[in-house]
């Protein structure tokens, strides 16, 4: 008899003890649920301060200079480094020296692939003497522009209607015609900065420099004049001396003739007093 109370009382508490576990895994269930969706939630909402616009307003500009071993093979890897970023060339000039040759190249590339192109190039065979990035913020200046510019056109809308309403008198119809005028150029003025700042905003520009060393060899061959070429640039010496000569008396045409009408009198003069001595 014992022995089956104890049976049942242990069947109870298996039964009670099943039913705790259940009703504790069924908690758990639902707190891990609620922290989940509050963890999506917090992650969400991360993603989208991460993913929101950025207003500031940025120009970056990288400056690198470096020695390579040969300019123009140099040059062809630029070419494909820089189709492969999706930039272009706006600039580039090429100088001699005895000493070495140089090229200048200006690139513009999205703002995007800026620093991609900056590494791609630096991977290049060569010396790097110079990299400097710099950036300048805009921001303000960009606000700017576009709340005056909103302004603007508010007034110049103001007058357009005062003008198609044609209520007013004749005088302020030409008033409101020339304040047209010169806010349409003060609109056309800011909309052609923006335009600008849009365009080095979203294209940066990067300087580059590259240069290849040469060994001097001063030049062996000198020329060396012969006797008709002395000949010839003799004459041509002497005429341009001539030619000088007579633009010079062309200039100063009054003296001569002053001098030579002195020189008349003086002979005139002296010849005079010499026949009245004979007479004498």
């Amino acid at each position: 008899m014992i022995k089956y109370i104890i049976l049942l009382i242990s069947i109870i508490l298996c039964l009670s003890c099943d039913k705790a576990n259940f009703s504790n895994d069924k908690s758990t269930k639902v707190k891990n649920a609620e922290i989940n969706e509050i963890q999506s939630n917090y992650d969400n909402k991360n993603l989208n301060e991460v993913k929101g616009p950025d207003n500031r307003k940025i120009i970056w500009v990288g400056e690198i200079e470096m020695q390579v071993k040969n300019v123009d093979q140099f040059t062809r890897q630029l070419n494909a480094t820089i189709k492969k970023n999706e930039a272009f060339i706006s600039e580039m000039r090429t100088t001699n020296n005895p000493y070495n040759i140089a090229t200048d190249i200006t690139i513009r590339v999205k703002n995007e692939n800026f620093t991609k192109l900056i590494n791609d190039v630096k991977s290049k065979s060569g010396n790097i003497d110079k990299l400097e990035i710099s950036s300048d913020d805009v921001t303000e200046e960009y606000i700017d522009i576009k709340s005056r510019l909103e302004t603007k056109k508010d007034v110049r809308d103001r007058y357009i209607k005062l003008l198609k309403s044609k209520t007013g008198k004749i005088s302020e119809i030409i008033e409101a015609e020339e304040a047209i005028r010169k806010i349409t150029e003060e609109i056309e003025a800011k909309e052609g900065r923006l335009r600008y700042l849009n365009d080095k905003i979203s294209f940066s520009t990067l300087n580059l420099r590259i240069y290849q060393k040469v060994d001097y060899k001063p030049k062996s061959n000198i020329y060396k004049q012969t006797f008709w070429d002395k000949t010839k640039d003799g004459l041509e010496n002497g005429w341009e001396i001539i030619t000088g000569l007579v633009l010079i008396l062309i200039n100063i045409w009054p003296i001569v003739i002053i001098t030579i009408v002195v020189f008349i009198k003086r002979k005139w003069f002296r010849k005079k007093i010499f026949s009245k001595k004979e007479q004498k």
